[in-house]
């Protein structure tokens, strides 16, 4: 929406007001009454309705109070800005939909060369001169304070994540006119030649302030142009927010910027200099009396030489490139994450477990439903498992797989995912080689349970990268204890293997001899039994199971001396 608000003697005035590109509803609210000299922008705060209606609450009621000429223009400001902000809180009490509605105001009144600004929030008003742009309002926000403290600068507040939280705003809680540290009131003297920019964040978000002021002194005359070219770039910028511009000019402004760059220098004539014949690709001098007749040069080579040259070519190469980049990219669409529903047998609903395999892409998850599968899978790099009730899918070993068998097995990569919920059982008839192998990074188990039935009969077993063997040349009740400790501590448990001796000096056979039969008395372990002029032996399993003595060599009360674990058993 645009229009020429009011041509005065005193001011041109013109505003427009657009919803952007993202949104579909305008919240903010232009405020010209340029026959009193009122000028202001209103932006709404609470989601589409809530937001709407603290605008148009706070229009009403400023130029209501405006229409009566009561009191010094600072009062008059500050005291429309005060009724406006309890009349929001008003009705947003009234209704729970209304809740925490609120607006940020920019208000000016230009009357007898004087300039009084009225402000609350974040949008803004700039003047200006031939001498330049000058922004005379103060954001009331984090990032705000921080750009014009100079600590950020405009660029890094444009893009800052927390530009649009503001800690002062009309509508939040009941104000009372008089109130400090509330209105924001600045004055200043308007000349004949000045001019004010009132706006929304829509525009300053999008645009920086040396296109405000590029664009306002090319339109200069024209305040209807100035407007619309103002919003056009900030939607040329991406449109992110509402838009809304007031603009107005002094009468003299227009013939003041005739001539002038945008820096507010004076234009004047351009120093003397070489002049570049483009088409011709030659550097014509300027001839002077004194001078002697200069030739045409060639300036082919001096370009191709050139460093900038060169700069220039690759910078023009390189936002080509990212261009052509982003155009290609425009279009790819990420697909979401998906769950897929798995069953053990392929049903309406579900699908089988191989079926889903073929279908599923790094991010998804296959949620498997309760039952027996009779089948091992390799999860691809980046998607998940899971069971939909954790304890009720077990994994096992189908009956007609021969060769080694894994039951889950991982793909390589970083992506990683989660296995959770699983249960995979090993039987004496089915047995699982290996459990789960995992390969790559990023892999979370949880709520894994691995049984085996094989256990429960008390067998020592190596449980190696993918093998387990039963452990063979152990005593029963040194067997015991080592599984138990292995079984604590995750270690292997082998039988050592007999190390060999260097046998050059000997042939060999003597050497192995003696390392065998060593071997053999430390996986013995005997107990020695003593009697005068007499020694006896009986084994450990003897000892502790039948608890019976060699024959003719013990009577009762005697001892008998545990000599290979150093201890001492009493018969008695």
């Amino acid at each position: 929406m645009s229009e020429i608000a009011a041509v005065t003697p005193a001011l041109l005035a013109a505003f427009r007001t657009d919803p952007g590109r993202v949104r579909a509803n305008n919240e903010d609210v232009p405020l010209v009454d340029a026959e009193r000299g009122v000028f202001g922008v209103i932006d709404g705060i609470g989601g589409q309705a809530a937001g709407e209606l603290a605008a148009a609450i706070a229009h009403d009621v400023i130029l209501q109070r405006l229409s009566r000429p009561l009191g010094t223009p600072p009062e008059r400001v500050r005291e429309a800005i005060a009724i406006a902000n309890n009349e929001i809180f008003r009705r947003a009490g009234g209704a729970t939909e209304l809740t925490g509605m609120t607006c940020v105001v920019t208000l000016a009144i230009v009357t007898d060369g004087r300039l009084t600004i009225g402000h609350v929030g974040d949008s803004r008003l700039y003047k200006i001169r031939p001498d330049g742009l000058q922004k005379l309002t103060h954001d009331h926000s984090p990032v705000g304070e921080r750009e014009d403290a100079q600590e950020l600068s405009e660029l890094a507040a444009m893009r800052h994540p927390r530009r649009h939280e503001v800690f002062r705003d009309v509508g939040g809680a009941l104000r009372d006119k008089d109130e400090p540290d509330y209105v924001e009131i600045t004055e200043q003297p308007f000349e004949r030649d000045a001019a004010i920019l009132l706006c929304t964040d829509g525009l300053t978000d999008m645009v920086p302030s040396t296109t405000i002021d590029r664009l306002v002194r090319t339109h200069a005359g024209d305040p209807d142009s100035v407007v619309e070219a103002l919003v056009d770039a900030a939607n040329d910028a991406g449109g992110r927010d509402n838009v809304t511009v007031v603009y107005a000019e002094g009468p003299e402004f227009s013939q003041s910027m005739r001539g002038r760059p945008s820096n507010g220098a004076a234009a004047g004539p351009p120093p003397p200099h070489h002049v570049v014949d483009t088409a011709r690709l030659e550097v014509t001098v300027p001839r002077t009396a004194a001078a002697p007749d200069v030739a045409r040069v060639n300036v082919w080579t001096r370009v191709v030489r050139s460093r900038i040259t060169w700069f220039a070519t690759g910078l023009v190469a390189g936002i080509a490139a990212a261009l052509l980049l982003v155009w290609r990219t425009a279009g790819t669409e990420i697909a979401p994450p998906r769950a897929i529903i798995v069953s053990a047998s392929s049903s309406t609903t579900a699908l089988a477990l191989a079926d889903a395999l073929r279908t599923v892409r790094p991010g998804d998850t296959l949620q498997l439903e309760p039952g027996i599968y009779a089948e091992g899978l390799t999860l691809p790099d980046g998607v998940s498992l899971t069971a939909r009730v954790p304890g009720t899918v077990t994994f096992v070993r189908p009956a007609v797989s021969t060769d080694s068998w894994t039951a889950i097995e991982t793909a390589d990569g970083d992506a990683g995912g989660r296995i959770a919920g699983i249960r995979i059982e090993s039987t004496a008839e089915l047995p699982i080689d290996v459990a789960v192998k995992i390969a790559g990074q990023g892999r979370s188990l949880e709520l894994l349970e691995i049984t085996d039935a094989r256990r429960s009969r008390g067998a020592g077993w190596s449980v190696g990268r993918a093998e387990r063997k039963p452990c063979r040349g152990l005593g029963h009740a040194a067997g015991s204890r080592r599984r138990r400790a292995a079984r604590r501590h995750g270690q292997h448990l082998r039988a050592p293997e007999p190390r060999r001796r260097n046998t050059s000096d000997d042939g060999g056979g003597r050497a192995d001899r003696l390392q065998a039969e060593r071997l053999h008395r430390l996986r013995r372990r005997r107990c020695q039994v003593h009697r005068p002029g007499r020694t006896a032996t009986i084994s450990r399993r003897q000892r502790h199971s039948q608890r019976r003595a060699v024959p003719g060599s013990l009577k009762g009360g005697e001892r008998i001396d545990a000599v290979a674990s150093g201890r001492v058993c009493d018969r008695r």
